[in-house]
């Protein structure tokens, strides 16, 4: 395989990122193009995850969102390549006695994230994070897992 660039989005990007995402039934509602990092080879995208500050209540927190990787390119270790990136330069505020930078994710994929670190939160704390896990009506039967990495400061 040739060399797989990670790199950040910028404006110029959203036309590759807009096509990846929508494989995958995904839009870009409320990002931009510089919430993301990218996967690029032989100058085309083939990957993207987004970074994202979210907040509940009074609890603001990071949060993985829109990961794809081109059809093509699954299975070659370019989501978890792509997640590391994110784990590794993410910017936590400094919050007195905080005792970890944390990220958060919703997915269909929590095998993909345990291997990475991240552990499966119970439904009691996503209702406490997502807003719109409290208002939809499929919550019970949601197949969306939410997990939780922390990263000791």
């Amino acid at each position: 395989m040739t060399e797989i660039l990670i790199r950040k989005a910028g404006e110029k990007d959203l036309l590759s990122i807009q096509r990846l995402l929508s494989t995958y039934f995904l839009d870009m509602e409320e990002l931009e193009p510089g919430d993301f990092v990218l996967a690029e080879t032989e100058g085309k995208v083939i990957g993207c995850a987004a970074l994202i500050r979210d907040a509940s209540g009074e609890k603001n927190f990071l949060e993985l969102h829109s990961i794809a990787i081109h059809p093509n390119f699954r299975g070659k270790g370019i989501g978890t390549r792509l997640v590391e990136y994110l784990i590794n330069t993410i910017d936590c505020p400094d919050t007195p006695g905080a005792p970890a930078c944390e990220l958060y994710v919703r997915t269909t994929a929590p095998g993909f994230f345990e291997k990475l670190g991240f552990i499966e939160l119970q439904d009691a704390e996503k209702l406490i994070l997502w807003e719109d896990c409290k208002k939809c009506e499929h919550f019970e039967k949601c197949i969306q897992h939410a997990m939780r990495y922390s990263r000791v400061s």
